[in-house]
C-alpha cells in the first residue's frame, strides 16, 4: 500500500485519545522560540494540538537549557555528561557506525539519551522520539511498559545496514516519516515497506502565518529562510540575484538565518563568503541573522515571493509550508518531499542551473498578478495541512 492511501485509510476512522505522550527530541536542544531546531518547533506544535484535544504531552527537556514554550508538561532531567560534550560528538557518531554495522549496536546514541529516557514519567502510553533510531534499544523495549513511536524528519539510516533498520523499527509500535520521498526510501533500503511504517506529514499553523497586504510600488522582495548553510543553497539565490539585477534593479533578496540554531552563532566562513559573493549587489542583498519563532511570521509578511533553492534532498521543508501559508509563491528545487507540500503551483528549478533559477524568479518579480494567483493557490493548500489533523493521524497510529 502506498504511503498516501495509508493516510487516506487512517483519516476515515473515529479520532481515539492516547494520553499521556511523552516527546524527546535532540536532549540538549531548547524547547524554546530562541531555537531554528525543528524537532522543538514541531513538538511544541503537536503538543498544542494534542492539549486542545483534551491530551497531556509530556516534553522531556535538560535542565541545563531554556524552555518558554507554554505548550506540554515540561519534565527536566538533570544530565551527568561533561558541559563540553553535551552535543553528540563525531568519535561517538564513528564508533556507532562501525558497532552499528558490525554487532548491530549503537551504544553511544543509547547512553546519550539514557538520562532522558529514565525521566519519562511511568504513566506515560507513548513515547515518541524524533530521528535518533539508536536509541531504541533491546533494553529501553524491556523498561518502557507504553508504545514507541519512531518520528523520522531526515535520512538517519543512511550509514545503517538494512537489518539494522529492520530490527529497530520491528522495536516500535509505529514508525512514521515526513513524506512519501522518506518513507520509500527506507522501503528501498529494506527491499521492502514495514506494515508498522507510514507518512505522518507536518502541519503548518496558518493562524500565525497569514497572507499580509503589500504597498504597493515596493521593490519585490524574494526570501530565503532557514539554516544558511551550503546544501541549503543560499549562495544559488545570490548567484541568480546577480543575472536578475542585469535585467531589473527593482528587486530585493531577503536571507534570513544563520549556520547556527542559536542567536549567539557567529558568522561561520560559508556565512563570510556569502557575504563577500553578495557585496557588488549592494542593497539589493540583505542578510539578518537568526530570527527566533515567533518573529518568523512578520518576516514572511514582508516577503513577495520564496525561494528553496536546496542542495540535498529535504525530506519536507517547514519553511515551504510557512511560506505557502503566508501566500507566497515559491520557487524551489525538485527535491525529496517538497513537492509533496508544494504541489503542482510551485515553481521548480534546479538550483545549480543560475540562469533557469534567475528566468523563474524574474519571471515572478516582473509578474505581480502572477505572483497573487500562485501565492492564493498555495494558501489554499497549506490551510490543509493542520497540526490538528497531523495528531489526530497519530493518535489513531498509535491506537491501532
Amino acid at each position: 500500500m502506498e504511503a498516501a492511501e495509508h493516510v487516506s485509510e487512517i483519516a476515515s476512522t473515529v479520532v481515539p485519545m492516547v494520553s499521556p505522550i511523552a516527546q524527546i527530541a535532540y536532549v540538549f536542544s531548547e524547547y524554546s522560540h530562541q531555537t531554528g531546531n525543528a524537532m522543538s518547533t514541531k513538538i511544541n506544535a503537536q503538543a498544542r494540538a494534542h492539549e486542545a484535544m483534551g491530551g497531556r504531552t509530556y516534553v522531556v527537556v535538560s535542565d541545563r537549557r531554556t524552555h518558554d514554550y507554554p505548550e506540554g508538561t515540561l519534565v527536566p532531567y538533570g544530565s551527568t555528561r561533561s558541559t563540553k560534550k553535551e552535543w553528540f560528538t563525531d568519535t561517538e557518531r564513528a564508533v556507532d557506525v562501525v558497532l552499528g554495522r558490525t554487532v548491530g549496536r549503537r551504544p553511544c546514541i543509547a547512553r546519550f539519551h539514557r538520562e532522558a529516557l529514565a525521566a519519562v514519567p511511568p504513566d506515560t502510553e507513548a513515547l515518541v522520539l524524533y530521528n535518533y533510531a539508536g536509541a531504541i534499544t533491546r533494553r529501553l523495549t524491556r523498561s518502557f511498559d507504553g508504545k514507541i513511536v519512531l518520528h523520522l524528519g531526515n535520512e538517519v539510516f543512511r550509514t545503517w545496514r538494512p537489518r539494522e533498520i529492520r530490527q529497530v523499527i520491528e522495536r516500535t509500535h509505529v514508525t512514521v516519516a515526513v513524506s512519501d520521498y522518506l518513507a520509500d526510501s527506507v522501503a528501498q533500503r529494506l527491499g521492502s515497506r514495514p506494515d508498522n511504517l507510514h507518512v505522518l506529514r507536518n502541519g503548518v499553523d496558518s493562524e500565525r502565518f497569514r497572507p499580509a497586504s503589500r504597498s504597493a510600488g515596493e521593490p519585490c522582495t524574494i526570501l530565503f529562510v532557514g539554516n544558511v548553510m551550503p546544501h541549503k543553497g543560499a549562495h544559488h539565490l545570490v548567484a541568480a540575484a546577480h543575472e536578475i539585477a542585469k535585467r531589473t534593479k527593482d528587486f530585493r533578496v531577503h536571507i534570513v538565518g544563520s549556520a547556527g540554531l542559536r542567536p549567539s552563532c557567529g558568522l561561520s566562513a560559508y556565512e563570510v563568503e556569502l557575504r563577500r559573493a553578495a557585496a557588488p549587489l549592494g542593497d539589493l542583498v540583505r542578510f539578518t541573522p537568526f530570527v527566533e519563532r515567533r518573529s518568523l511570521p512578520a518576516v514572511y509578511a514582508g516577503a513577495d515571493l520564496f525561494c528553496m533553492p536546496v542542495e540535498w534532498q529535504e525530506p519536507a521543508g517547514q519553511v515551504v509550508t510557512e511560506a505557502m501559508a503566508s501566500g507566497l509563491p515559491v520557487v524551489a528545487a525538485r527535491s525529496g518531499g517538497i513537492p509533496e507540500y508544494l504541489g503542482p503551483e510551485g515553481v521548480y528549478v534546479d538550483p545549480h542551473d543560475t540562469a533557469a533559477l534567475a528566468d523563474a524568479l524574474h519571471s515572478l518579480v516582473v509578474d505581480p498578478a502572477e505572483r497573487r494567483r500562485r501565492g492564493q493557490v498555495l494558501r489554499a493548500r497549506a490551510e490543509s495541512f493542520t497540526w490538528e489533523r497531523n495528531v489526530q493521524q497519530l493518535m489513531r497510529l498509535v491506537a491501532g
